[in-house]
């Protein structure tokens, strides 16, 4: 079994283990589909923060402590901007001119970890590099994990993962290199040996295509009027490429291993196609319009064909590209359940798929204190199990704008459940929780949202001096910041997730937090950060952290080598804080630059694991990584003010 599905299936098992202590019940989220709701930064003015003393809140305050210079603001809004910068060259380390750079959170490294069909590129910054090679990026949002993209017609395209861009910084990268890579070709043909001309095909990533996502950087070209085919300088790893030919079915190879040491000819044969159709209606016979419907069959371990199309204004379908086979169909419509048929042959043209309708709730969303509608707002479902903290959410919310703050929402089976409302006034609340039986229609569903709690302190240096601009962190209070925490997608628990800035005099505030427990983390670049525990956040009362000491840290620095004995430029230095018990973990990573030099800053005093990995490129063995970790962990103590150098890794073949 290759290495990244037996991942994808131990994250998977970890998951679900994870989530079987927290419910026994099982989502679809896909079932329930609709519009995703934005989340966008607040530009707030600047004044002071309101004076929250006596720990009550007041509606005028609440208004006050968000118009602070600290920028309120949500989970995907950036801090003080960074920036990254660097040169590609060519194999004689000659600048290249004209290199597509992609900077991106979602590599191939992260899909393994996510699901790829929910991944938002909306993100990803794409520039070229000038006459001296050089590319740049400004205005960047602060991250540990981002990768790099790079290609060029004339060399193989690289991903560079493990980018780490700093807050506040200009971040310059090492020189990148291309080299040439490898060249795929072949001939399609039928299967009567005949050759088809202007096939269209396309080669994109094994790693994007699991689970139905696809690469965006994926190659497409079209074969010759002979028949003939060939991509050019591809790098190393696997591939899934798809063919299609009018008038012949589809054919998508899953199975096309690059590794690099020499050319590759692999010749395809195309089936004619044949038709395949039917109807979707409801449960009462009613036909339904735009279902999604899915064809897919497995020929053997390499080819396999998946096709899809939606239903018209009578519910028909009629896809033409299928070759001879049987065929799993799958339709799939917001407010109903997946509908499957498990083998249908290509040219049955008079497929029936019933779907069932999804159990629905409504009701209304209203102001607590005043009992009036709430009339902008999103809502989404969560479960309800005996331990209502540790819910999560299911699917999307769904944005609502009605002058009597109703909605509607499809329900992915029957259970108990609550709906939670959110909107820009009032913090995160919670329905009673309900019972549904499957395919009911439940209405006299009230949300009484609330201004909800908040928190307020004041951020200090070792001297007593205000820290401005410290970034300060809501999070549930089981929270880690582990790659598992961040692979969960949503984080179980009702806490709501705010970041905000310090002012010029060290104060901080959040308002609008949904009653629960909470970790509050505080960190800034020229300091090492903290976190409170145990914060227990009520209802319209401000709770005061009061005054909260940064200390300067230690700094960690040193060299790391390759097998060979070379200075080697991109690997990556992590240390783990091995915290006392009710301590938040902490987590430092670095970058080694061009001379193979490291150098971490501002790391909290303590006792970490620290070791080093080489660079692992796209189309690169993730598990080389194991390795590393075990020949170079050790243990190190680092004091506050500490400088604590020589810290050199030497990295075993």
């Amino acid at each position: 079994m290759r290495p990244i599905v037996v991942l994808g299936l131990v994250l998977a098992a970890v998951a679900a283990l994870y989530f079987a202590f927290q419910d026994n019940s099982t989502t679809t989220p896909e079932a329930l589909g609709g519009p995703e709701t934005s989340t966008g930064t607040s530009e707030e003015p600047t004044t002071s923060p309101a004076e929250l003393d006596g720990g009550i809140i007041k509606e005028r305050e609440q208004i006050d402590a968000r118009t602070d210079a600290v920028d309120l603001e949500t989970p995907d809004a950036a801090p003080t901007k960074a920036g990254l910068t660097g040169i590609i060259v060519g194999l004689d380390e000659k600048p290249l001119q004209g290199a597509r750079v992609v900077l991106t959170r979602h590599g191939t490294t992260s899909a393994l970890f996510i699901d790829p069909t929910a991944v938002d590129r909306s993100r990803d910054k794409t520039t070229k590099t000038d006459a001296s090679g050089r590319y740049s990026f400004t205005r960047v949002d602060p991250f540990d994990r981002y990768a790099l993209l790079v290609s060029h017609s004339e060399f193989a395209p690289l991903e560079e993962g493990g980018i780490i861009i700093t807050e506040g910084e200009l971040n310059e990268l090492y020189p990148i290199q291309l080299s040439k890579g490898v060249t795929l070709s072949g001939t399609v043909t039928d299967t009567a040996g005949n050759t088809v001309p202007n096939a269209e095909m396309e080669l994109g990533q094994m790693a994007l295509a699991i689970g139905g996502g696809h690469d965006p950087n994926a190659l497409k070209i079209a074969s010759d009027s002979m028949g003939k085919y060939e991509f050019n300088n591809l790098a190393k790893g696997n591939f899934v490429l798809q063919v299609k030919a009018e008038g012949y079915g589809q054919v998508t190879l899953s199975q096309i291993h690059v590794a690099g040491d020499g050319d590759m000819v692999r010749d395809i044969a195309l089936d004619l196609a044949m038709a395949l159709g039917g109807v979707v209606t409801d449960e009462n016979g009613v036909p339904l319009k735009d279902v999604k419907v899915t064809a897919y069959s497995i020929g053997n371990r390499e080819n396999r064909t998946q096709t899809q199309i939606e239903t018209d204004a009578k519910g028909e379908f009629l896809m033409h590209d299928v070759p001879a086979g049987h065929y799993t169909l799958r339709a799939q419509a917001i407010g109903f359940r997946i509908g499957q048929v498990a083998r249908a042959e290509a040219g049955e043209m008079h497929l029936q798929i019933a779907l069932m309708s999804l159990p629905k709730v409504s009701g209304q969303v209203v102001d607590a204190a005043t009992g009036s509608p709430v009339r902008r707002f999103s809502v989404s479902l969560r479960h309800a199990g005996a331990d209502t903290i540790n819910t999560v959410r299911i699917g999307k919310p769904l944005a609502f704008t009605d002058e009597q703050g109703r909605f509607t929402l499809p329900c992915p089976k029957a259970g108990n459940f609550m709906v939670q409302a959110e909107s820009p006034d009032h913090a995160a609340s919670l329905s009673d929780v309900f019972t549904i039986a499957a395919g009911q229609e439940l209405g006299g569903i009230t949300v009484r949202c609330t201004k909800g709690g908040g928190i307020k302190g004041v951020v200090l240096d070792s001297s007593g001096k205000p820290v401005s601009r410290a970034k300060i962190t809501t999070q549930d209070d089981r929270w880690t910041g582990s790659d598992f925490d961040i692979s969960l997608g949503i984080f179980p628990g009702i806490a709501t997730v705010k970041t905000s800035r310090t002012n010029s005099r060290g104060e901080f505030s959040i308002d609008g937090l949904t009653p629960t427990t909470y970790l509050v983390e505080i960190e800034h670049k020229q300091f090492a950060g903290t976190a409170i525990r145990n914060v227990i956040v009520t209802e319209a009362v401000a709770v005061d952290l009061g005054q909260q000491v940064l200390a300067r840290g230690a700094t960690v620095s040193g060299t790391v080598r390759s097998p060979s004995g070379s200075v080697l430029a991109g690997s990556v230095v992590t240390m783990m804080l091995q915290p006392a018990a009710n301590e938040f973990p902490a987590r430092y990573t670095a970058k080694s630059n061009k001379e193979g030099q490291f150098r971490i800053t501002s790391a909290r005093p303590g006792t970490y694991w620290i070791h080093a990995t080489r660079p692992i490129r796209g189309g690169g063995n993730p598990f080389a990584n194991s390795s590393d970790i075990q020949n170079t962990r050790r243990r190190i103590t680092v004091g506050d003010g500490q400088d604590l150098q020589g810290q050199d890794f030497d990295l075993a073949n």
